[in-house]
């Protein structure tokens, strides 16, 4: 969507919330450096799997991986 826009400098004001749904502001400095999913994805999977690690001695059941 950011890549159609056509007024890029207002594209993240006007979605201002994006940086609290995402939880940091890297994303968003991804996209607008115009990085593809696939690196956005790769970019956070050291901490998703950190915290699949650490989940798993609070899970009441069998893990679903």
């Amino acid at each position: 969507m950011y890549k159609l826009y056509k007024n890029k400098d207002e594209f993240f004001l006007k979605n201002n919330f994006f940086d609290k749904l995402a939880g940091t502001d890297e994303i968003r400095k991804m996209i607008i450096a115009g990085k593809s999913a696939d690196e956005i994805k790769a970019s956070y999977q050291k901490e998703l799997e950190d915290y699949r690690v650490k989940r798993k001695k609070y899970l009441l059941y069998k893990d679903f991986e």
